[in-house]
C-alpha cells in the first residue's frame, strides 16, 4: 500500500499490484518525492502510475491465442471474464491463474495444469478436462454440464457441490461420461 498525498485531497491508499517488468536502471520509476512547498512538514508523494495500471489487466482471446502460439504458458496470469470458448489449450499451465468467469465452453482442456487457479464461476460446459491437473483449484459456481473430468486430478479442489452431486463429478473422473448437470 502506497499514501498519496495531495495538496487538494485527503491522503488516498492506493494498492499497487505486482507486474512483470524489466527496468534496468537505478531510478524509482513509480514514486517521487517532491519538495515541501506548504510548510505542513509532510513531504508529499505522487504517483506517475495512472489510475487504469493499479487495476490488474485482464487479457484478451487475442492474447490467449498469441500465446497459445508460442509458449502455452498462462501461469499466473488474470483471464478473468476472457470469452475462451472453443479453443485449444490441450497441455497449457494455467497454474495459479485468474479464470474467474471465463468461458471455456467445448474447449479443450486435456492434460491442462489448473493447480492453485481460480476457476470461480467459470463455464466449462462441454469442455475436455481428462487428465487435467486442478488440485487445489477453486472450482465453485463453476458449469461443468457435459464435461469430461476423466482421471483429472482434483484433489483439495473446491468442487461445486451445491450444483452438481459429488458422486457426478467422481463418476465422470473415475468413467469418463459427462457431467449431466
Amino acid at each position: 500500500m502506497v499514501t498519496i498525498l495531495d495538496k487538494k485531497s485527503k491522503p488516498t491508499k492506493v494498492s499497487l499490484m505486482a507486474r512483470k517488468v524489466i527496468d534496468d536502471d537505478d531510478d524509482d520509476d513509480f514514486l517521487d518525492e517532491e519538495e515541501d512547498d506548504d510548510d505542513d512538514g509532510i513531504p508529499e508523494i505522487r504517483s506517475e502510475i495512472d489510475s487504469d495500471e493499479t487495476k490488474p489487466k485482464t487479457l484478451t482471446r487475442k492474447e490467449a491465442i498469441d500465446i497459445l502460439q508460442t509458449t502455452r504458458d498462462f501461469s499466473k496470469l488474470d483471464f478473468r471474464k476472457a470469452n475462451l470458448a472453443k479453443l485449444d489449450f490441450s497441455n497449457c499451465n494455467f497454474e495459479t491463474s485468474n479464470l474467474s468467469y471465463v468461458n471455456f465452453k467445448d474447449s479443450n482442456l486435456e492434460g491442462c495444469n489448473f493447480t492453485n487457479a481460480s476457476l470461480w464461476n467459470a463455464n466449462l460446459e462441454g469442455a475436455n478436462l481428462t487428465r487435467a491437473n486442478l488440485e487445489d483449484a477453486d472450482l465453485d459456481y463453476t458449469k461443468l454440464r457435459g464435461a469430461i473430468l476423466y482421471r483429472a486430478n482434483v484433489r483439495r479442489a473446491t468442487l461445486p457441490t451445491d450444483l452438481i452431486p459429488r458422486e457426478e463429478i467422481l463418476r465422470s473422473i473415475n468413467e469418463g461420461t459427462k457431467v449431466n448437470r
